[in-house]
């Protein structure tokens, strides 16, 4: 039985965050990845977080189809589940407003859809995965 997967962007308030934080770390299926909006300036702020956290096996500054290579692929990691939080997320690139929109569009329209569904056509024994975003501020 295939299990419906809704990916997306959520707003959030830091009440409801510690809420949620408290219950995502009893579920061991869960990767949960902060980022700190005011220290998230840049691509290159933003991909060196992203790109650690999550463990990729190369670094994707110099290369945006290479960071969308990986977080679409995530094999080596164990869990079911991921979580992007990005606090203070008026601050996040805040220097760098088309960084921000393209980092958010991809989300949008390449990630959370490939974890959504397309996994299924696009990678042999591939399964949907959860992946939210929240922001928050």
């Amino acid at each position: 039985m295939n299990k419906i997967i809704k990916n997306e962007i959520k707003s959030i308030n830091s009440k409801d965050l510690n809420l949620l934080k408290s219950k995502l770390s009893r579920d061991n299926k869960v990767l949960v990845v902060e980022l700190d909006g005011n220290k998230t300036q840049s691509w290159m702020d933003y991909v060196t977080e992203i790109q650690s956290k999550f463990s990729f096996p190369t670094p994707c500054a110099d290369s945006v189809d290479r960071y969308l290579d990986w977080i679409r692929d995530l094999e080596w990691l164990e869990q079911e589940k991921f979580v992007i939080i990005i606090n203070h997320f008026s601050d996040f690139c805040k220097k760098n407003p088309s960084i921000k929109n393209e980092i958010m569009q991809d989300f949008e329209e390449i990630i959370l859809p490939f974890w959504q569904n397309e996994v299924r056509e696009e990678v042999a024994g591939g399964e949907p995965r959860s992946f939210i975003v929240y922001i928050v501020d």
